[in-house]
């Protein structure tokens, strides 16, 4: 059966039309995808990771905006005390940490999240977004117009104290099969000159996490920092994150005080 199945397939692709087989195979993908993320969504909600956003409201006097998407929320994370949020609310007790990210949500979807809330200023805002504008296609142009906007009012709601998060390596993820790795990575790519060259522009921190393969542990190690989805981070993955983030809070140009 498997000898004659082979020439069926081959007599199958000679005499149908490419852009049928185009189709058929768009249609494969969608459908994959699907699948894939009806398996994601039922393993992450079994093993407790599917977080949704805490804030650390303590009445301090300063206060740290954080908006975005699922990385941004800690999707992937065993605690909420193991996300970048909870990392920020341990190393600055005395800051209110306020998250208004959303799972899932694209970059024109963070002007949204700074508008909500009652407080019209913050110390500082980070913004952790840009994966799922890779693999839903989001066209340069754009994004560019998205995440200049972005920008722009986060650093009129901050004084300037904006800090813009991208993963940039959306391929590596085991979540997707090997076949999609080259294209991801190139729209990974085209994300990341966008978000540089607005970041540069809008004298923006921009925190490009482990963007050299070679150098980039998630991708050494997919298993120490993956979630069991094979799409998020673990706590060691956002701790990898964070680390990069805590650096230049403390060193860097945007360093935070809470006196």
């Amino acid at each position: 059966m498997e000898a004659s199945l082979i020439p069926s397939i081959q007599n199958y692709l000679a005499v149908t039309p490419w852009w049928i087989l185009l189709v058929q195979a768009f249609l494969i993908w969608i459908v994959y995808l699907a699948c894939k993320g009806i398996f994601f969504t039922l393993i992450i909600r079994a093993s407790g990771r599917y977080r949704q956003p805490v804030s650390y409201e303590r009445q301090g006097i300063k206060n740290i905006l954080l908006v975005g998407d699922s990385t941004a929320v800690g999707t992937g994370a065993k605690d909420s005390s193991q996300t970048l949020g909870g990392f920020l609310a341990r190393d600055f007790p005395r800051t209110n940490i306020i998250n208004r990210s959303i799972n899932g949500s694209l970059t024109r979807s963070v002007l949204v999240q700074l508008v909500t809330g009652p407080t019209p200023t913050y110390d500082m805002i980070i913004i952790s977004t840009g994966g799922n504008d890779v693999w839903s296609m989001t066209r340069a142009k754009r994004l560019r117009r998205d995440i200049r906007d972005v920008l722009q009012l986060a650093n009129y709601m901050s004084g300037n104290r904006t800090v813009l998060i991208f993963f940039g390596n959306e391929g590596s993820a085991p979540f997707f099969p090997i076949f999609l790795t080259r294209l991801l990575m190139r729209r990974t790519e085209v994300v990341r000159k966008v978000f540089l060259q607005v970041a540069t522009e809008e004298r923006v921190p921009f925190i490009e996490l482990f963007s050299n393969a070679r150098k980039n542990p998630f991708v050494i190690h997919p298993k120490r920092y993956f979630a069991p989805d094979g799409l998020h981070p673990n706590d060691a993955g956002y701790w990898e994150w964070y680390k990069h983030l805590w650096r230049l809070m403390v060193d860097g140009s945007h360093s935070f005080h809470e006196r």
